[in-house]
This record gives structure tokens, C-alpha cells and sequence, in this order.
């Protein structure tokens, strides 16, 4: 008799917001449409449109953005746990051990949840990238999991996953009149971090209006230096969420940002064998009893 032993890992707690995330692009975006109001009409006949009648479309293709090399603090590592990703029972109710073979192929699900608490967002992928702690508790593991390096989505939270498959193959001896269960386990580690870097950025963005109504016609292109366009910004409330972010006369943006990253991954797989007193055996024990 077979069992398959579905297995799932535990949701990580790290939701939540922080307002200390800048949207860039709702900055980027009240920027353009700030130019184009101020933009001469092309015609006279013409009328600016009015905001609900626009769709502004970002382009980030020209700008780089390089993630420096962040620092870790461990802030939690719980127990290793294991799991039972599959067993199998051989009843042996024969007078003669036999040699049985046990396979098995699982898959696991490894998660890698970030969330930023400091820095940017915009509405595609942030672009920010993470490489793995180096303290990790078998790092080679982790990095079969999730590769070298952790990318950060569009969203303050995301979770990454990553299917981990384990197999065996191996024999084992079924004694006489018992049952024997062989098992397939993974121990599996859970860690939490929170990291700081800096990314920068240094490029043009490109917007490009349209008018939402009828056959959304485009009605201008803007673009604009990021530096530039922060700088700006920034000149205007010192005080905002750009107040740590510094700009440079070659118009490139250092942006500290900071966050937590959970981990959760398995390290290792185990085939534990163990007997059972065959049922078979029992009946006739109960038999000879009543007698």
C-alpha cells in the first residue's frame, strides 16, 4: 500500500505596507501632465484635455537600474521541521524476507517573500535585485531553490516561489509476517532577514499621452532625465520621501532602500524505515487466543 503525502510550506508573515515606499511613477506621471498643460495648444481650435480624458504611459526601457550590494541582519531562523513527502507499506505475510525497491519522485514548494519598508515602487517590476545572504544554513540548497539572485516585483510584498524535486530510489528488506514502511522525508529551514542597499538609477523616461476617448489618439510624448525630474521633485519638498535619496552632477540617483526577506527551503531528504506488526499476523494471534 501506497500513501502520497501532499505537502505545502506554511504562508510567511510579512505582510503589511510602508509609507516610507515612493511611487515613482505617480511622480513621474503628475510631472508629465504638469508639462503638457504647460505645453502651447496646436491649434487654436484646440482644448487641453482634462485628466480623466488622458492615459499617460511610462517607458522605463532607457533607464538602468543597479542594485549595490546588500547588507543582512538576521533577525529570526526557526527549527528545522520535517516532513513526510511519501511512504509506502509492504506487507509481508510470507515465511521468507523478501527485497523490496522503494522510488519515489516529490516535488516541494521553496518560497522567497521581500518587502520593502524603504525605497521606490513603480506600477512594472521595480527592477531591484537581491543576491542571497551569505550566511545561509546550506546555502547550495537555497541556491538550487531560488538561484543567486531574489528579484523584487512591482508590489511593497512578493512572493517568489520555486519547485524543488526530490527522488529515491533504493531497496529495502521486507522481514517475514511484518509490515514494513518506508518513508521519503525533507527537512526544511525557515529564515527571516532585513537587508538594506543602494540601487541607482540613471537614464530618460518616456511618456506618452493619449486621449482615452474614441480611437485613443496620441496626443504628445514627453520625456525627461530621471535625475532631473527628481532632483526637481525633491527641490520642492526637501522634506518628502526623497530627502535621502542623493543625485549627482552625472545625473545619477542613489536610492537606499531597505526591506525584509523570508526564506523557506528544504536542505535535506531521508529515507526512514520502520515495522509494523503485520495484520494478518494479528488475526491469527486472536484466533489462537479465543481458542
Amino acid at each position: 500500500m501506497q500513501h502520497n503525502m501532499a505537502y505545502l510550506p506554511d504562508a510567511p508573515s510579512v505582510s503589511g505596507t510602508s509609507s516610507k515606499v515612493a511611487d515613482i511613477s505617480t511622480m513621474f506621471k503628475d510631472w508629465v501632465w504638469t508639462t503638457y498643460l504647460k505645453t502651447p495648444r496646436q491649434s487654436l481650435l484646440s482644448r487641453k484635455l482634462k485628466i480623466t480624458e488622458a492615459d499617460i504611459e511610462l517607458k522605463w526601457d532607457r533607464v538602468k537600474i543597479t542594485s549595490l550590494t546588500p547588507k543582512y541582519t538576521k533577525v529570526q531562523v526557526s527549527p528545522t521541521k520535517v516532513h513526510v513527502l511519501y511512504d509506502s507499506k509492504y506487507d509481508n505475510s510470507t515465511k521468507e524476507d523478501q527485497e523490496q525497491t522503494f522510488r519515489a519522485e516529490k516535488e516541494t514548494v521553496s518560497t522567497a517573500t521581500t518587502k520593502l519598508t524603504k525605497g521606490f515602487s513603480r506600477d512594472i517590476n521595480v527592477g531591484i535585485e537581491l543576491t542571497l545572504p551569505p550566511d545561509l544554513y546550506q546555502p547550495s540548497k537555497a541556491e538550487a531553490s531560488f538561484g543567486h539572485r531574489l528579484y523584487v516585483d512591482n508590489e511593497e510584498q512578493n512572493t517568489i516561489e520555486s519547485k524543488v524535486k526530490w527522488s529515491v530510489d533504493t531497496k529495502i528488506t521486507s522481514r517475514s509476517n511484518v509490515v514494513t514502511v518506508a518513508e521519503l522525508t525533507i527537512e526544511e529551514t525557515s529564515c527571516l532577514y532585513e537587508f538594506s542597499m543602494d540601487v541607482k538609477l540613471k537614464g530618460t523616461v518616456l511618456a506618452v499621452i493619449r486621449d482615452t476617448r474614441g480611437e485613443r489618439r496620441h496626443v504628445m510624448t514627453v520625456q525627461g532625465d530621471v535625475a532631473t525630474v527628481l532632483r526637481d521633485i525633491k527641490d520642492k519638498n526637501r522634506s518628502g520621501k526623497l530627502s535621502n535619496v542623493g543625485i549627482n552632477n552625472s545625473r545619477t540617483v542613489t536610492w537606499p532602500v531597505s526591506g525584509i526577506v523570508h526564506l523557506k527551503y528544504g536542505v535535506s531528504q531521508t529515507v526512514k524505515i520502520h515495522e509494523q506488526e503485520s495484520q494478518s499476523n494479528s488475526e491469527q494471534d486472536s484466533q489462537s487466543n479465543r481458542r
